[in-house]
């Protein structure tokens, strides 16, 4: 897992991943929900880069995004999940 923070402190991201990559091990079900602020930007990978291998990501009926989580659509999603990006905006303070 990897966290991070945009200079002036408005945008944080996360990225979650198998560190080997693809597993005999599979996902039945997945949720991410973030707390304190809005979800700007997401995505689901399939498979994460290996080498000179890109991200693959998920076909976007597999997952849905709303403003505070990622998750499966129960039904869609084929239990192929190696790495979750999430990038969240916090609501700022006008003086």
């Amino acid at each position: 897992m990897n966290v991070g923070i945009s200079e002036d402190n408005g945008l944080f991201s996360c990225s979650i991943w198998r560190p080997q990559g693809k597993s005999y091990l599979f996902f039945t079900q997945f949720k991410a929900e973030v707390k304190g602020a809005k979800i700007e930007y997401a995505m689901a990978y399939s498979q994460a880069a290996v080498g000179a291998q890109n991200d693959i990501p998920l076909k976007q009926e597999e997952f849905e995004v709303t403003e505070t989580t990622v998750s499966h659509r129960e039904g869609k999603f084929r239990f192929e999940l190696s790495k979750l990006m999430i990038v969240a905006k916090t609501p700022r303070d006008e003086l």
